[in-house]
C-alpha cells in the first residue's frame, strides 16, 4: 500500500492507494503540531495500520517544514521506503531551464502525470495558492512557467484593504454592468480573474506557436473552469494521481 502526501503552501493532502486505485483522500489545513499524529489518524479513518504500508511518497514545497515531516514518516515507515520528488530523477520529462533545482516538487508532478496522460505539447494550469501556468512541448521538455496571485488572495485583498469595501461571496457575474458594490467587486474579481488566466494563456500559445493542450487543475480552479471554455482537460488533483503514478512507474523499472 503506498501512502502518498502533498504539502502544499496552505494544505496538506493524504492519498492512500492500494494496486494502483486511490482507495483514501483527505485535505488538511497546512498548519499542524503532529503530522505522525495526522497520518495515524487518516489511515484509522480509512481502517488501516501503519503496517499496511509499504512504501509513501511525499511532495512538499515548505522548505520549513520539510524535515519535520520527513521525521514524522521516519518513525510510521523504514525510511528507505519513503520516495523523495528530485529534480535529477527520471520521471517522464526533462526540466529544460536554467535551474532545474528551483522547480517545486508540485510542478514536476503534476506535470511529469500530465505529460504521461497526454504525450502532446501542454500547459499545465495550477489553480490553488497561486496560479502557475507550466509548459512541457511535444518531446516532454518543461520549458517555461508563469506565477499569478492566487484567486483568493486577490478577493482578500480588495476587502483587506479598502475600508468602506464588505467581504463577499465570490461568484461569476453574468453581465459587465455592475450596479451595486458586491457585483462590482465580483465582476473585478471573478470575471477579471478567468480574463486574466485566458490572456495569459493565449499569450503562452501564441509564443510556444504550437497546438497546446490546456490542463487545468488544482482545488480554486472547480470555482473557475466551468466559466471558461479555454481548458481542454480538467482534475481537481493532479499532484496525487502524479504521485502514485511516479510510484508506478520507479517500481516497475
Amino acid at each position: 500500500m503506498l501512502l502518498t502526501i502533498d504539502l502544499g503552501n496552505t494544505s496538506i493532502k493524504l492519498g492512500l492507494f492500494e494496486e494502483g486505485k486511490e482507495i483514501g483522500f483527505s485535505l488538511y489545513d497546512k498548519q499542524q503540531d503532529d503530522y505522525r499524529s495526522l497520518i495515524m489518524s487518516f489511515l484509522f479513518r480509512n481502517n488501516r495500520r501503519e503496517s499496511d504500508l509499504d512504501y509513501a511518497i511525499l511532495s512538499c514545497v515548505v522548505p520549513n517544514v520539510y524535515d519535520k515531516i520527513y521525521t514524522s514518516l521516519k518513525s510510521i515507515i523504514d525510511e528507505k521506503n519513503i520516495i523523495d520528488i528530485n529534480p535529477n530523477d527520471d520521471y517522464g520529462i526533462k526540466l529544460d531551464v536554467p535551474n532545474p533545482n528551483s522547480v517545486g516538487d508540485d510542478l514536476i508532478v503534476m506535470n511529469s502525470y500530465a505529460y504521461h496522460l497526454f504525450k502532446r505539447d501542454i500547459i499545465v494550469v495550477s489553480i490553488g495558492t497561486v496560479t502557475v501556468m507550466s509548459h512541457v512541448d511535444k518531446d516532454g521538455n518543461f520549458k517555461h512557467c508563469i506565477i499569478a496571485p492566487g484567486f483568493n488572495k486577490v478577493a482578500e485583498s480588495i476587502w483587506g484593504s479598502a475600508a468602506q469595501l464588505p467581504e463577499f461571496e465570490l461568484k461569476k457575474s453574468d453581465s459587465f454592468l455592475a450596479d451595486n458594490t458586491i457585483d462590482a467587486m465580483n465582476v473585478g474579481t471573478y470575471n477579471g480573474y478567468i480574463g486574466m488566466i485566458e490572456y495569459l494563456i493565449n499569450g503562452l500559445k501564441d509564443e510556444i506557436n504550437e497546438d497546446s493542450y490546456i490542463v487545468g487543475c488544482g482545488g480554486v480552479g472547480k470555482l473557475l473552469v466551468p466559466h471558461t471554455n479555454i481548458f481542454d482537460y480538467f482534475d481537481s488533483d493532479l499532484v496525487t494521481k502524479g504521485l502514485n503514478y511516479i510510484y508506478e512507474t520507479k517500481r516497475s523499472k
